[in-house]
């Protein structure tokens, strides 16, 4: 929690000093009438955590000389593990899993109206809903097996730092660090035939390297897209 706290006033005092050097070397930016055209309408699509792989909508604002933006990303995954249904031998084996990321946020261009770096500030929140099932009971005596109910949901604060790299066609690196970082475990509920039902507490690979810096609160990732 502690070294939670001190990136997090490293991370403000970056913002704000990035910020206050933006105001000043960009005031006679604003006199000049060969300013480049902003294309205020993007879609795109991002690559990499938490987002995983899903769509990007940004739209640039008139305000602070179309330097603030509006920018809303969302991510859903589904699939139901099962093997194809031409393969010999196939069984739906009833497990499903659905991710679904959604954040919203503010973007500030530093230099440039609408492009070049950036900093944002975000909310986004991560739900995971699932059915397992095969799941073996906590009770040594029991032969069964039991079906559990995944519902994990998790909202975080963000600060992100970025680049939009391009005029028509861009790229877009981000990184960023999240105030509430990923739980490093999960309840579920299992239910047995029988109606005997049991909570389990799962854990995610937290000490692995590179997963345990996504434990710590890190954001990544990268986008393409259009403007208009």
């Amino acid at each position: 929690m502690k070294k939670a706290i001190q990136i997090s006033f490293i991370t403000m005092f970056m913002i704000i000093s990035a910020v206050a050097s933006a105001q000043e070397v960009s005031e006679e930016y604003y006199f000049q009438e060969d300013r480049p055209k902003v294309r205020p309408f993007r879609f795109g699509v991002k690559l990499g955590f938490p987002n995983l792989i899903g769509g990007n909508v940004e739209y640039v604002t008139p305000l602070l000389d179309h330097k603030l933006s509006v920018s809303v990303d969302y991510s859903m995954l589904s699939t139901d593990w099962i093997a194809p249904e031409e393969e010999e031998g196939y069984e739906d084996s009833g497990d499903k899993l659905e991710f679904t990321y959604m954040e919203g946020g503010l973007n500030y261009y530093l230099f440039s109206p609408g492009k070049g770096l950036y900093v944002g500030a975000s909310y986004g929140n991560i739900k995971i809903e699932g059915v397992l099932t095969g799941i073996a009971s906590k009770d040594p005596s029991r032969t069964d097996s039991g079906t559990g109910d995944i519902d994990l949901s998790h909202g975080s604060f963000n600060l992100k730092l970025g680049a939009k790299i391009g005029g028509l066609f861009y790229l877009r690196p981000e990184i960023g660090y999240s105030f509430s970082s990923l739980p490093e475990s999960y309840e579920m509920e299992v239910v047995f035939d029988d109606g005997h039902t049991e909570t389990h507490t799962e854990s995610f690979d937290t000490e692995s390297s590179p997963q345990n810096l996504l434990y710590k609160g890190l954001i990544a990732n990268i986008g393409l897209g259009f403007a208009f």
